[in-house]
């Protein structure tokens, strides 16, 4: 093999991914993972069969030309994302907002003011076109989009923005009245079955990984009736279906552990406090993987949202310990405390509640 040859192949992914998995297993190659995963979402399907409520009428389907934006409901661990961190030439004029760095709040305040003028533009589509059918949501509706795997148009559901905030959990879990906008957060496609979570759903997808997820759909027959209403079981069913196909095409363990937070999220509201748990180290076990690995930020989820996220997991699971080295990166950091003080106040205020529990 000649060294052209050999730089092709480390620019292949999956090539990337096996020599990762070789090296983690000691040298020992892994077993190829096609069938194991189709096997894995066979199950899972033949779950969400069982598990599924009735299928219902569904409301009529919103169709617009202004594409999609990312989902701004009242949900505080996607807002603050928008905090990305400063570039390094942005952080010498972090002091007093000034410069580039308050150009730059700027623009992304004013983003963010436009995907929620979009987003609820969108959302009077929908009750228009849902009062002439006779039918209206009061908290999700419909659309139509592309599966990026197998081309088909299908329907998804998005829950509203508009939506009633009860609290929200140090970890940013935001609990509503009479509604879980969490059982909506994955989007699945109703002819092959590819379930992702809604930026994931409507990005492009390399060929090879295209190909590579269809084949193994192809094996699972994955393909479900379209059903409107979401219970506990069916959320995480999909849930679970979202992780495997980003195991499978997504190498950023960030957002799997974005995945695995939902579903912990789910559990406690449902108060299932044992899957909670689990659902919760799964999840920081992959925010720490990512801080170590990854370069920020991810999508637009900065460094310091994720060091906040893993402190604030390991407080919620009493692990101390280990919360407090990264609640105190935020609180020591200049940066943080200017940009985003919201994420500075509430790592102080839980470095001292870990001060006070040790202390009584």
């Amino acid at each position: 093999m000649n060294k052209e040859e050999l730089l092709t192949l480390l620019n292949d992914p999956d090539i990337c991914q096996r020599i990762f998995l070789i090296v983690k297993n000691c040298g020992r190659p892994s077993a190829s993972p096609t069938p194991t995963d189709a096997d894995r979402l066979a199950a899972i399907k033949e779950k969400l069969q069982r598990a599924r409520p009735a299928q219902t009428e569904a409301a009529p389907i919103v169709h617009d030309e202004d594409g999609h934006r990312e989902d701004d409901e009242a949900d505080a661990t996607e807002t603050l994302s928008y905090m990305a961190a400063p570039k390094p030439r942005e952080r010498e004029a972090a002091d007093g907002l000034g410069g580039l760095f308050g150009d730059r709040l700027a623009f992304l305040r004013q983003q963010v003011q436009k995907e929620t003028e979009e987003r609820l533009a969108e959302e009077k589509r929908a009750e228009e076109q849902q009062q002439e059918h006779g039918s209206a949501h009061k908290y999700i509706y419909l659309l139509e989009r592309p599966c990026p795997v197998c081309g088909r148009t299908t329907r998804v559901i998005k829950s509203k923005s508009r939506l009633n905030a009860e609290w929200t959990d140090a970890d940013f879990c935001v609990h509503f009245k009479d509604f879980n906008p969490y059982f909506y957060r994955v989007w699945a496609c109703e002819h092959c079955g590819f379930t992702a979570d809604e930026q994931r759903f409507t990005k492009p997808m390399p060929e090879r990984t295209r190909k590579k997820l269809l084949d193994i759909l192809r094996e699972a027959n994955l393909a479900m009736p379209f059903a409107e209403e979401r219970d506990m079981e069916t959320a995480v069913s999909y849930l679970q279906m979202a992780i495997l196909f980003s195991e499978l095409s997504d190498p950023s363990p960030n957002r799997r552990a974005g995945l695995w937070l939902t579903m912990a999220w789910i559990y406690r509201c449902e108060g299932e406090a044992e899957k909670e748990q689990e659902a919760l180290g799964r999840a920081v076990e992959l925010f720490e993987e990512s801080l170590s690995t990854e370069r920020y930020p991810v999508d637009k989820m900065s460094d310091s949202m994720a060091t906040y996220l893993t402190g604030a997991i390991h407080f919620m699971r009493k692990d101390y310990d280990k919360a407090i080295p990264h609640l105190s990166r935020i609180i020591a950091s200049r940066e943080v405390r200017t940009s985003a003080p919201l994420l500075y106040e509430k790592a102080r205020d839980m470095w001292q509640d870990i001060k006070r529990i040790r202390q009584s």
